[in-house]
């Protein structure tokens, strides 16, 4: 599973634990999790993003961490 993150700076770091702010989940308000990369790339693309690879969400400045189930 993997989780997707943006680093925030500024002042608006203190807000987030570790600086990171996740994409949640809109039901449980928890971090969301993906099975795969692809699952969260077509996510994307279902919501009228042009995003294609791993590396267009690098490019986003997501960043992606595996998770346990």
């Amino acid at each position: 599973m993997i989780q997707v993150f943006r680093n925030v700076v500024g002042k608006h770091k203190d807000k987030f634990p570790d600086g990171r702010e996740y994409l949640l989940d809109t039901d449980t308000k928890e971090p969301a999790k993906f099975e795969s990369v692809e699952v969260l790339i077509n996510l994307f693309k279902f919501n009228g993003h042009d995003i294609e690879t791993k590396e267009d969400l690098i490019k986003w400045g997501l960043n992606l961490e595996t998770v346990d189930e």
